[in-house]
């Protein structure tokens, strides 16, 4: 796939993360991962994930690696102590959810920041049985990544993961609490929770029920 094809799956995105959109239709839920590096629109609240390396003691590279689940909390900061480029301050999301006005987060180069973000994709999933995975043995980390998000239906045990609803309108954010069951009524059906509460359950549970926490059709449901 090209950049240019990616630069409209971005702009196609499925939410602009504070809304929602309609259905899908015959699209699918997708994980597009950039490099921040030239990116040309806001950062702040976007999922990232940080390019990690290591050296041998003669300072010749070894191995590299990714640090995800974080949250980009500022803009492109020009000039930040201790970072050698332009900067982004980064949050676990733990922390971002926990408490957005935490000061337990640090500044990285943005040169080593990759966003995430869903988009709508007319691929479908490829069978995770397959030999597609062998396409990214070599794959260059710095271009684009489509990664199409499997249905939840069949998923061994989802719990944990986080989930995209494509039903009447599109909902992230969230993750799946609960294997696929099939209730009363012989539907497949699976427990899904927003990502906020998944993360502060240990703050809010037992006092109160978590709002958010409700049944889904698994046939609307689709996982990373």
């Amino acid at each position: 796939m090209t950049g240019a094809e990616f630069d409209d799956l971005a702009e196609a995105e499925m939410t602009d993360r504070d809304g929602s959109v309609g259905r899908l239709n015959d699209h699918f839920p997708a994980l597009l991962i950039r490099r921040a590096l030239g990116l040309n629109e806001p950062l702040t609240g976007r999922r990232a994930r940080f390019l990690m390396t290591s050296y041998t003691h003669d300072g010749n590279w070894l191995a590299h690696g990714w640090k995800d689940s974080l949250r980009i909390v500022s803009e492109v900061v020009p000039k930040v102590r201790g970072v050698d480029e332009p900067a982004v301050w980064v949050q676990e999301e733990r922390d971002y959810y926990g408490d957005c006005e935490s000061t337990n987060r640090f500044a990285v180069g943005r040169s080593r920041v990759w966003v995430e973000q869903y988009v709508s994709s007319t691929t479908p999933a490829e069978d995770p049985g397959s030999v597609v995975w062998l396409d990214n043995l070599n794959r260059d980390p710095n271009t684009p990544e489509l990664r199409t998000l499997h249905s939840v239906q069949g998923h061994p045990d989802p719990v944990g993961a986080r989930v995209v609803v494509a039903g009447d309108s599109v909902e992230t954010d969230l993750r799946a609490v609960s294997p696929v069951r099939m209730t009363n009524d012989g539907d497949l059906a699976i427990t899904v929770m927003a990502e906020r509460d998944w993360y502060r359950w240990a703050r809010d549970y037992p006092a109160e029920p978590h709002p958010s926490l409700r049944w889904e059709h698994a046939s609307n449901v689709w996982v990373e």
